[in-house]
């Protein structure tokens, strides 16, 4: 009878620990997660890729476009650039990239290159006392250290009011952003260090009180049209 009750005893107990296990590893996998801005600073019409997976899915980044943040998988993950054609996507290339989970970043494209490539983490905390904030990013490849400034003056004397930004390096992640009063409409000049005399650039933009921007100098300066240097305005928050 002893024997009968302590067999049945470790049936029971390895049924227990035979359901528990399969529990165990019927649990789902837990997929960490970021939020990635990617901006194409680039001469191209492309679409980006996480492991295979479009990222862009309503349209095609145009040169200076951003569809704003969303969600991706965290950790080294292998992101690839397209060109966009409806008939054969071609690659430009892939690059194995690894983002924090919980973060918030801004990937900029300023090429054909896995080098054309670069991102830096954001820190986005609004001001709350009317001011906008800020921050310049020099993705043109061959324009050199760039000087963005608010002008004073009308064409052609670009009397420069206030330098906002000097000497910001291609491919700089730590320019911090900057408060400007919000609600003004300003009149901004790019232009290359070595050169703070003629600008490369001229444009117009508005800012607001309480969010937060990206002035974004692109393109290369030995080209002309869509192809030269460009200079945009991305909302970040």
């Amino acid at each position: 009878m002893n024997i009968r009750i302590k067999a049945f005893t470790c049936i029971v107990a390895a049924a227990a620990c035979w359901a528990s296990c399969k529990k165990n590893n019927d649990a789902p996998t837990v997929q960490l997660t970021t939020s990635l801005n990617v901006v194409n600073a680039s001469n191209n019409v492309i679409n980006f890729y996480q492991n295979g997976t479009r990222i862009n899915n309503t349209s095609s980044y145009y040169p200076g476009g951003s569809l704003g943040y969303v969600t991706v998988k965290a950790g080294l993950q292998n992101f690839q650039v397209k060109l966009a054609s409806p008939s054969t996507p071609n690659v430009l290339f892939s690059k194995p990239i690894t983002l924090d989970t919980g973060k918030v970043y801004s990937l900029y494209i300023s090429g054909q290159t896995p080098e054309s490539v670069f991102f830096a983490e954001d820190v986005l905390k609004a001001d709350a006392d009317g001011n906008a904030l800020v921050r310049f990013v020099n993705a043109s490849p061959d324009a050199g250290p760039l000087m963005l400034a608010f002008e004073g003056g009308s064409l052609p004397d670009h009397v420069l009011d206030t330098v906002k930004f000097s000497n910001v390096v291609y491919k700089a992640t730590d320019v911090a952003f900057i408060k400007v009063k919000g609600g003004f409409v300003h009149n901004v000049a790019v232009y290359q260090a070595s050169s703070p005399s003629s600008p490369k650039r001229d444009t117009t933009i508005v800012l607001n009180a309480g969010q937060i921007y990206t002035l974004i100098s692109y393109g290369t300066v030995g080209s002309n049209g869509n192809q030269g240097l460009s200079t945009r305005l991305i909302i970040n928050q």
